[in-house]
């Protein structure tokens, strides 16, 4: 049976990957990943290299998954873990192959060191991700209804399609109220990581780094 290899490579820091991810890496006959993926691998890496990019990403996946079904060792690293915002669904969207045809390795994802590092428990959390153009009316509602309801929001970014500033300034239209608590996690684990709260209001007029993560402190009073 193929048995395509999507590996999560955790949030940033080569500290943060896993040794089997490793280890599937280093047996893996093709290698298909950003190339801030791929860098967490120098050491790792002996076989045929292909860098992921926005444009070709449809056609490498593709190429992934017919290497695959011709019995060859791929491996596709996803940032963070493949499930959440991670390439699980892009492999899946391609309709070339199935679910249990893809072996998926689980990466520390974003979200779980967002919450380690201020302290949260999230399982009670409302998640959501605005990353590769999933942004539309339905999910801004969505978002405005947890935190109307007095749910604790941890949520990932577009810096294109919809930045933090862009996110608080809906959230403050929606008649939220401007001081509501928030933080901005920019760059987990890496050298230049920043953990910056702030509010609503804050957050409005300034821009962020793509990588990072916003969290939302609800207030029952903000409800309209």
């Amino acid at each position: 049976m193929v048995k395509l290899n999507i590996v999560g490579v955790g949030p940033g820091s080569a500290d943060y990957v896993t040794p089997i991810v490793r280890k599937i890496v280093s047996e893996a006959q093709i290698v298909i990943g950003a190339q801030r993926s791929l860098n967490l691998f120098n050491d790792n890496i002996h076989g045929e290299v292909h860098v992921l990019t926005a444009k070709n990403l449809n056609d490498l996946l593709t190429y992934a998954v017919e290497s695959a079904k011709k019995n060859k060792n791929v491996a596709v690293l996803s940032t963070g873990d493949p499930g959440f915002s991670g390439l699980f669904k892009s492999v899946l969207n391609t309709k070339l192959i199935t679910a249990s045809e893809i072996n998926v390795v689980p990466g520390i994802s974003v979200v779980q060191v967002c919450a380690a590092k201020l302290g949260l428990c999230w399982d009670e959390m409302c998640l959501f991700t605005f990353h590769q153009g999933n942004v539309n009316d339905v999910k801004k509602a969505e978002l405005a209804a947890c935190l109307k309801a007095g749910r604790n929001v941890m949520l990932l970014p577009d810096a294109k399609a919809f930045s933090p500033k862009e996110i608080a300034a809906y959230l403050v239209k929606s008649g939220f109220d401007p001081n509501t608590s928030v933080f901005i996690c920019e760059n987990l684990t890496l050298s230049d990581e920043k953990i910056i709260p702030s509010s609503l209001e804050g957050i409005s007029a300034v821009d962020f780094s793509a990588l990072c993560v916003m969290v939302i402190k609800a207030k029952r009073e903000d409800a309209v």
